[in-house]
Parts: structure tokens; C-alpha cells; sequence
């Protein structure tokens, strides 16, 4: 089970009925036009996030570009984002401060939590991020805006995850319904002995 901390760990995605977080083609279906124009029921889960979010993990392919990187300005998140990868840009600018993470997800999760003071490390994906912090048992609460599309391909969530080696085990927070997507959240455990 993963630690419990004063700096829990949330991933946080917007996921499709049939399981998909994007498409192979990085064509955006669509998953998160709800947080741009949300509902009343939405609203409420996106301010609460935004308040409790204390340092953002995500994955390079969720980051995209040094060009990219000035679009995260408007952000409501004006929080330190830890970017995985090998491959960080030359520089970015902006009110939002990058740290680019080469040392893996659990080096992220450490330097994040160190940064998030009381608040969570809120994930952002990508699913390969997801994947691999679920399967070091690195997620403290999981939280899914399913998305009433169906994609038929694209990039799984959760395709390629050993559950049985991952142990992981989900208690049901909440549920937040919407006429745009539904809000879930999970504490997540662990069958794993020792």
C-alpha cells in the first residue's frame, strides 16, 4: 500500500468509457472539454483540485514541446510541474517553474512531495506515467472524469499493468455525476504482502 503522507499522490485523468486517455495520433478527442466550460457539479471537483494541488507530476509526452510550454502560462495551476524525462527542453518561460526529472517516477514523486508542502502531488499523466506509479504503489487516491465517449482505439489507461504484481486495490470515495462526465475517486490500496 502506498504510504500515506502529509503529500498524498492523486492521479488525476480524463478518461473514455471504453478506457482511453487520447489517441495514438495525438488528435484530441475531446476528454477534457468539460473542465473548459464545466457544468456546476464539475466546477466544484475542478476549484477543489486546483486548491488542494500542491506540485504537478506529468510525463513528457503530457508536457509536449518547449512551444507547448508557453501555453501552460493561463494555467490554474500555479504550482512547480516535475516533467519525467530524458529529454527536457532547451528552456521554457512563463510564470510556471519546470523541473525536468531524468531519475524516473519515484524521484519525481520525491521532489514533488517535497515541494507540495501539505497539499497533494496531483498526476496528470501520461498513461505510462500512470502505469508505472500505480505499479510501485506511488498512488495514494485515483481520481477518473469518465468521459460518455467511446473512442474504439487509442491510448489505454490501463492496458499493460500487471494487477496482480501491482496488487492494486480501490475504495470508493466519491462519485460526482454531470450531464458531461462523471467524477470518481478511489483511495488506493494494496493486496501486496510486506
Amino acid at each position: 500500500m502506498a504510504a500515506q503522507s502529509v503529500r498524498p499522490v492523486l492521479l488525476d485523468m480524463a478518461i473514455s468509457l471504453d478506457g482511453f486517455v487520447g489517441r495514438a495520433d495525438s488528435t484530441d478527442p475531446g476528454l477534457y472539454d468539460w473542465y473548459f466550460d464545466p457544468p456546476a457539479q464539475s466546477k466544484v471537483v475542478i476549484d477543489e483540485l486546483v486548491e488542494t494541488t500542491g506540485a504537478i507530476v506529468l510525463g513528457r509526452g503530457a508536457f509536449g514541446t518547449a512551444e507547448d510550454a508557453e501555453g501552460w502560462d493561463d494555467s490554474p495551476y500555479q504550482v512547480k510541474h516535475f516533467v519525467i524525462t530524458h529529454r527536457p527542453p532547451a528552456k521554457t518561460s512563463g510564470p510556471i517553474e519546470f523541473v525536468f526529472v531524468p531519475d524516473g517516477v519515484r524521484r519525481a514523486i520525491e521532489l514533488a512531495r517535497a515541494a507540495a508542502g501539505t497539499r497533494y502531488v496531483t498526476v496528470g499523466g501520461g498513461a505510462d506515467i500512470a502505469r508505472q506509479l500505480l505499479a510501485a504503489g506511488l498512488v495514494d487516491e485515483l481520481q477518473l472524469h469518465v468521459v460518455p465517449k467511446l473512442l474504439g482505439s487509442g491510448v489505454p489507461l490501463f492496458a499493460g499493468l500487471d494487477l496482480d504484481a501491482a496488487g492494486v486495490e480501490l475504495t470508493k470515495i466519491r462519485v460526482v455525476d454531470s450531464p458531461v462526465v462523471t467524477h470518481l475517486r478511489y483511495r488506493v490500496g494494496s493486496t501486496r504482502q510486506g
